[in-house]
């Protein structure tokens, strides 16, 4: 039996009883696993040494964060608000080292922000309450599609998803402004809103969570699955270039 592909899951300052934790919802984890088929490595920062590991790992996954990415860090104005900024250092190293490395990435919400920021582009508050959850709902409702995006022509997720719209959920305050220049748009809401990105480099985002119905929404679950199918080739070929580099040729 092949092994299970290894990726990274970035973690995220979390306060308990008053003491600062590493942590990860652990629906990431259980979507990683039962709809990826991936072996799950929880990392954390700031870890300047992570990027130089990272031919360890077959992918890397950036995931939400109820903390925004530090205006400072993409030139916005400053803000009182909470400050991750071992996060903030995590992905704005490893994100553009996974992608000059080839690695499969998977952003979500936070993540898309993040890989938006780490190449080159700006966030923007969003008015109103048109993509917030409703906290007078239940967690499980509040991730229930809540509105369309439109899938771009040609796009990697207009391929995957067989569909020129799907219904997603949204429980997001920020949002891109202005696009990274090596980022493709993939998905979009009825007010303009960019809701998925994509690279060449075999990097998908959105701005929406599959983690919380992953196995049973199709739209999260066929997210998954193809992260996972990339980062299972990834792995294949890695024990393909490891097998040869250490067989009977290369001891010639």
């Amino acid at each position: 039996m092949s092994p299970r592909p290894l990726v990274a899951l970035a973690a995220s300052a979390e306060p308990v009883d008053d003491v600062s934790h590493i942590a990860v919802r652990e629906v990431y984890v259980r979507a990683l696993e039962r709809i990826s088929g991936c072996a799950v490595a929880v990392v954390g920062g700031p870890a300047p040494y992570l990027a130089d590991l990272l031919g360890r790992f077959d992918g890397v996954v950036f995931g939400g964060h109820r903390i925004d990415v530090q205006p400072a860090r993409y030139g916005g104005p400053p803000r009182l608000a909470p400050a991750d900024p071992a996060r903030d250092e995590l992905a704005l190293g490893v994100l553009p080292a996974a992608l000059r490395a080839g690695l499969p990435v998977l952003g979500i919400c936070r993540g898309l922000q993040e890989l938006n920021v780490a190449l080159g582009g700006t966030l923007r508050d969003l008015p109103g309450g048109s993509h917030r959850e409703d906290l007078s709902q239940p967690r499980d409702r509040q991730y229930l599609p809540a509105h369309e995006v439109r899938l771009s022509e040609g796009g990697v997720l207009r391929r995957l998803l067989g569909a020129p719209a799907v219904r997603v959920n949204s429980l997001h305050h920020q949002a891109i402004d202005r696009l990274a220049p090596d980022l493709r748009v993939e998905a979009v809401s009825a007010d303009g809103v960019i809701e998925a990105v994509s690279t060449d480099a075999g990097c998908l985002a959105v701005q929406w969570h599959p983690e919380w119905y992953a196995g049973r929404d199709p739209v999260s679950t066929a997210l998954f699955r193809e992260f996972g199918r990339q980062a299972f080739s990834r792995s294949m070929a890695s024990i393909g270039m490891n097998s040869w580099a250490s067989g009977p040729m290369a001891q010639a």
